[in-house]
């Protein structure tokens, strides 16, 4: 690729990295909760070295800030951005385990995964598939997931009985106190959220998780805003 076709996609990267790094670093979404969350039950509940498997990862530095401290034992990150992948690297390198980074979509990474995986972990990134597509990734994380294992995932949530325009317009309304995003900025967001965003209600988070093959759905954690939860599921009723 030449510098001058390098150029534009380089500069939509640091526009799109930007907006992104604004709603981590002022909270937006709430991931300081969520990953402390993820920790937590890391520490509380696996209790052997396990395998974690990060999808969607980006740059991975809230995940090096859950994982530390716990029983990892071989990182694997799966991200289509090779930009946010070489930041992932740098923040991976603290880790004292085996890192293994993917530049792929998640979806067909996952259909073609082998390895065993003892956890996984998913945020804010499957919301953009429809529901079918959804149950084909719960389904192959249910795939390669040991008997033992557990699956995360804080997404995008509606409450039971409320449609995606309804989740969409309670988006909008965060206007008024995501104070730190520009005019265009915001539009540019928003625009992005509104072409791409799919949300389920609680329920139907629960039933596809069931129909993949979890035997256990648990909400852990509902953001302030009602907005976003956190699931774990379980293939079975073992500890691991």
């Amino acid at each position: 690729m030449s510098n001058r076709q390098h150029e534009p996609s380089q500069a939509i990267f640091q526009q799109e990295w930007r907006i992104y790094r604004t709603l981590v670093d002022e909270n937006y979404l709430f991931h300081r909760e969520a990953y402390a969350c993820l920790h937590q039950i890391l520490v509380e509940d696996v209790r052997h070295p396990f395998r974690f498997l990060d999808i969607a990862c980006g740059d991975a530095t809230a995940s090096v800030d859950a994982l530390t401290g716990t029983r990892l034992d071989h990182y694997y990150g799966i991200d289509l951005s090779a930009g946010a992948l070489e930041l992932a690297r740098q923040s991976l390198a603290v880790l004292e385990c085996p890192v293994t980074l993917d530049h792929a979509d998640f979806v067909e990474a996952l259909r073609a995964w082998s390895a065993p995986v003892d956890v996984v972990w998913i945020g804010l990134s499957l919301h953009h598939l429809q529901t079918p597509e959804k149950l084909e990734v719960l389904g192959a994380i249910r795939r390669i997931l040991t008997k033992d294992g557990l699956f995360l995932i804080y997404e995008d949530t509606s409450r039971d009985g409320e449609d995606r325009d309804s989740w969409l317009q309670r988006w909008d309304d965060q206007k008024l106190v995501w104070t730190a995003y520009t005019p265009e900025e915001w539009k540019t967001m928003t625009a992005h959220v509104h072409a791409a965003d799919y949300p389920e209600t609680t329920s139907s988070w629960v039933s596809l998780g069931h129909e993949a093959g979890f035997a256990e759905v648990q909400e852990v954690y509902v953001a302030p805003s009602d907005l976003f939860r956190l699931f774990a599921m379980r293939p079975g009723t073992a500890a691991l």
